[in-house]
């Protein structure tokens, strides 16, 4: 109920801002059968816009890798008793051109914010048998942008004194609230930590991963002319980005940090980094794009 009640006023927090999509600002994919799309007779067809599709792809692909969940986590459960419940933030840094991040701040114009902030809460239940579940809420500030996740994680060696920790790990992500468009993101990966004793009073916990975070994206149907309205014809002006596909659209993901465990209480940090190129849409001769995003996480919470 406790953490119910965070993810809730956390959510109330999050509201329409500057971060906010306008995926119109990308052009249309397809040529529009209209160009003033106002019901003027003799409306000409308006051809596709250049790069539009690839625009889309890029803009998918760096947000889903912002949205994917931080490791920040060692690779040992916490045991068929054990739970754990934190509040963390991620930062994202944008590497992206204007004409590609089409929210209400930039208009397609000025230049993307260097950072974006996602802060989170996220949880973990062992299961026993060196199984453990995992879920976090993340939004992105300044937006209605949330999402949510979940993990199944198998520490494949765990509590030994003489090796090292590791696991295996899959996830899922999807992204609520993004205007026009349906964001999903799935992935796995492996991880290997270390527990040290410090002065018989605390805990530090070196970890590294790797994996893999594969990025799905569709549009809804996008109004691409929204000043104007033909009443004849509502919907003429409508159009689609061709769907990104989850299996077709794959980045690599690493990442390092350290959890520090005080009694119950655990502060840890991580840098990460993702990167992957891929085809804009199907078919010969298709535009390749490169997305790599640099992130930095903390989080702060309690182990029981």
């Amino acid at each position: 109920m406790r953490i119910a009640a965070i993810i809730l006023l956390l959510a109330g927090a999050a509201r329409a801002g500057g971060n906010d999509l306008q995926l119109w600002r990308l052009g249309h994919p397809d040529p529009l059968p209209c160009t003033l799309c106002d019901g003027s007779p003799g409306d000409s067809a308006e051809p596709g816009s250049p790069g539009a599709q690839a625009r889309f792809h890029r803009m998918a692909s760096t947000l889903g890798l912002a949205f994917a969940p931080a490791f920040q986590e060692p690779a040992a459960t916490t045991g068929q008793a054990g739970f754990e419940v934190g509040l963390g933030s991620s930062q994202a840094f944008l590497r992206i051109g204007a004409e590609a991040w089409p929210t209400v701040d930039t208009q397609s114009g000025a230049a993307p914010p260097s950072v974006l902030i996602l802060p989170s809460v996220a949880v973990r239940k062992g299961l026993g048998g060196s199984f453990e579940l995992g879920a976090a809420f993340q939004w992105l500030t300044n937006s209605q942008m949330m999402a949510v996740s979940a993990n199944v994680r198998w520490a494949v060696v765990e509590g030994l004194e003489s090796v090292p920790d590791v696991a295996l790990r899959v996830w899922g992500t999807r992204v609520i609230g993004a205007q026009d468009l349906d964001l999903t993101m799935a992935g796995a990966d492996a991880l290997v930590s270390r527990s040290f004793g410090v002065a018989g009073m605390m805990k530090v916990q070196p970890y590294g991963s790797v994996g893999l975070a594969l990025i799905n994206a569709e549009s809804a149907a996008v109004d691409f002319k929204p000043g104007v309205e033909d009443p004849a014809r509502p919907g003429i002006d409508d159009q689609i980005f061709h769907r990104v596909k989850l299996l077709d659209n794959r980045f690599w993901r690493a990442g390092a940090g350290a959890r520090l465990l005080v009694g119950s209480v655990v502060v840890g940090v991580e840098g990460a980094v993702a990167w992957g190129t891929n085809a804009v849409q199907e078919g010969p001769g298709v535009a390749m794009n490169f997305v790599r995003l640099w992130s930095l996480a903390g989080r702060f919470g309690a182990s029981f």
